[in-house]
């Protein structure tokens, strides 16, 4: 004989609230945790069907390049293969770039240098398409091959970093069912957490410089009133304080007396390299019959806009700068490398200082040299954006206390520069990412 439940209203009741536990635990076990965020690109994170709705598959118009490069936080389109002999870029065209799920849309005027193409630290989160106008005609951007690079982190700024990938291949999209008909190029954006082994900048102070070719030292300027070596560790160590309150992850390239080259996995470059450093600014000494005061040194592959800021910096404080500049586009206390040439190479000039030809990667030509084989890795790494910032005539004793009497200023300016041009703002040390 059946029995009927007296209660059966509890009965459901039980029922539907163990429903909604469940529920609850599996949206809880499933939610998109910091981890998946830090895993997660911008494409992965649109729902399905803003892709499919908004991104186009065929245009009626395109254009084909055949490389990228990327130098510091600047990327680089080029419409040959970029090498020694061949490196015109898209100078004077304009690049748009759209905002797949806000559709909003921002420019970027090309110059003809490394550092003169898109800023990716200035674009917000986002899955965005490439576009060029190619005189006054918008065409989408696509490449001969397909491309895939690797994810660059942009400097700390406020304990976040973007990581962001180019992609430029007719089946990204396919697991979504979409088929394009070309290489069409996309950047992916996304906001995260900074990796500790991810570093911002390396300082190279200047002495102890080992040379492989020789096998010995040069130990710099070192006489009364000068140490190359320990003026430029200090002085080093001083802008790596200031700059970790800012934020950011430093290195040093030399942190004692050992000598180091430029050469290798463990040289100055190899460990920027390594830790994936957007910036590298090299101290140095320097001997000349006349000039007293400060100046910088940039590669001849870029326009110079990093070391532009810097003396901007310095000038607008009164910091004195040597008469140096080479060109109209640099400002006063600014020259170019003034370069260099291999007996089989005589057509193609490199630069000359190792500080700048080997930290820019692909973009400056590192380990292409004969005696630079050491550093044939990096040949197709991302650059780090370079300068050699030369702080005294070592020869000169005037010149020397000229520094000594300004260095802590000429510390906070290099700092307000480094943040003005990469758009940081300031923060405390970064500690709860590590």
């Amino acid at each position: 004989m059946n029995r009927k439940l007296k209660h059966p209203r509890i009965l459901i009741a039980v029922v539907v609230c163990l429903a909604l536990l469940s529920g609850a635990l599996f949206l809880y076990v499933n939610r998109t945790t910091e981890i998946d965020r830090f895993r997660m690109t911008a494409l992965e994170s649109l729902d399905d069907q803003v892709v499919k709705e908004q991104i186009q598959t065929e245009f009626k118009e395109s254009y084909t390049v055949q490389d990228y490069g990327i130098y510091g936080q600047t990327l680089s389109f080029y419409p040959s293969k970029y090498s020694a002999k061949e490196h015109s870029s898209l100078f004077g065209q304009l690049l748009l770039l759209k905002n797949v799920e806000t559709q909003e849309e921002i420019s970027f005027g090309l110059g003809e240098n490394a550092d003169s193409g898109i800023r990716l630290n200035q674009l917000d989160p986002g899955l965005y398409e490439v576009y060029i106008f190619d005189h006054y005609d918008k065409k989408r951007l696509c490449f001969k091959k397909p491309v895939e690079s690797e994810t660059l982190s942009t400097i700390r700024n406020q304990k976040h970093v973007k990581n962001i990938r180019l992609v430029a291949d007719s089946t990204y999209l396919e697991d979504y069912g979409i088929e394009m008909d070309k290489n069409y190029a996309f950047l992916d954006v996304m906001e995260n957490i900074p990796q500790v082994k991810v570093a911002d900048i390396v300082l190279d102070p200047g002495g102890q410089i080992y040379n492989e070719v020789s096998m010995t030292t040069d130990t710099g300027i070192v006489n009364d009133w000068i140490n190359e070596p320990q003026l430029t560790l200090e002085f080093a160590n001083l802008l790596k304080t200031k700059l970790e309150e800012k934020g950011l992850r430093v290195l040093l390239s030399r942190e004692d007396d050992k000598g180091v080259s430029y050469y290798g996995a463990s040289s100055r470059v190899g460990i920027g390299y390594q830790a994936q450093a957007k910036a590298f600014i090299s101290l140095e000494a320097y001997e000349d019959d006349t000039l007293t005061r400060p100046y910088l040194l940039t590669s001849r592959y870029t326009t110079g806009l990093f070391a532009n800021e810097i003396a901007y910096e310095l000038t607008n404080a009164g910091v004195e700068m040597a008469a140096v500049s080479s060109m109209d586009s640099l400002a006063s206390g600014i020259t170019n490398d003034a370069g260099t040439t291999e007996d089989q190479k005589e057509d193609i000039v490199y630069d000359a200082y190792p500080a700048l030809r080997e930290t820019g990667g692909k973009q400056t030509f590192a380990g292409t040299l004969s005696y630079a084989q050491a550093n044939d890795s990096y040949k197709k790494s991302f650059g780090m954006e370079s300068v050699v910032f030369f702080l005294a005539n070592g020869t000169h004793q005037e010149s020397v206390q000229y520094f000594q009497d300004h260095e802590e200023e000429i510390a906070d300016c290099i700092v307000n520069a480094i943040c003005s041009y990469y758009g940081i703002q300031g923060e405390e040390s970064e500690t709860s990412s590590q």
